[in-house]
């Protein structure tokens, strides 16, 4: 508060008053309960020039867990659909180290949304990685997701009747090269091992994890 008042909306504009030695600013003066409080500060936020789509949809949360607002009473309140409401706040769904390419901008909102797709969640962090260093195209990965789950299905089928063994194996090499692995063992204890991979460049970064240099 300000010699008796609360600033709701413009605390930067106050702040570069107070530096630039102003005495004065105009300023409007409304008696707010604290829940009408919350929101004009919510939708003073939201008008900022650089909000990130994470900060955007962290908004678009406190309007409904601190006012108690529904995903439709926000999209009317702040003039948006539903569905553009939604898949905002499914971006708060992301993992920790995903949400954090998106904050810096390294990730973009079309990019992430796509990465949500991915049944397998925990390999999300991991192909957000990949999608950022190659800086693939949202309909790359929108590919790449199709194929990963189409891989996944057929990896569940190949998993039935495995022992555990064998599974977590294929998962701990999976998680390693970042690829689906397929292990087949037969009675005697003998058994086949392949690595799956989607293009040239995959099959590069595969043998760069194994340490085989072709050009050797």
């Amino acid at each position: 508060s300000v010699g008796g008042y609360e600033i709701i909306a413009g605390e930067r504009r106050y702040r570069a008053s107070e530096l630039a030695g102003k005495e004065t600013i105009p300023a409007i003066i409304r008696q707010f309960d604290e829940s009408q409080m919350m929101e004009v500060a919510i939708l003073e936020n939201l008008q900022r020039e650089d909000l990130t789509p994470l900060e955007e949809a962290q908004a678009y949360e406190m309007l409904q867990k601190n006012l108690g607002l529904t995903q439709e009473e926000v999209s009317k309140k702040m003039g948006k659909s539903r569905p553009y409401i939604t898949n905002y706040l499914r971006l708060l769904t992301l993992p920790q180290k995903t949400k954090g390419l998106l904050q810096r901008g390294e990730l973009s909102m079309g990019q992430a949304r796509t990465l949500l797709g991915l049944k397998d969640k925990d390999r999300i962090d991991e192909l957000a990685k990949r999608v950022v260093k190659e800086g693939m195209p949202v309909r790359k990965v929108e590919a790449l997701v199709a194929k990963m789950n189409e891989r996944g299905q057929k990896q569940k089928k190949k998993n039935a009747g495995k022992s555990a063994f064998v599974r977590a194996s294929e998962s701990q090499l999976a998680a390693k090269f970042g690829s689906p692995v397929n292990i087949t063992e037969n009675k005697t204890g003998k058994g086949h091992l392949s690595i799956d991979f989607a293009s040239p460049e995959e099959l590069n970064r595969i043998l760069d994890l194994l340490g085989v240099n072709l050009d050797d």
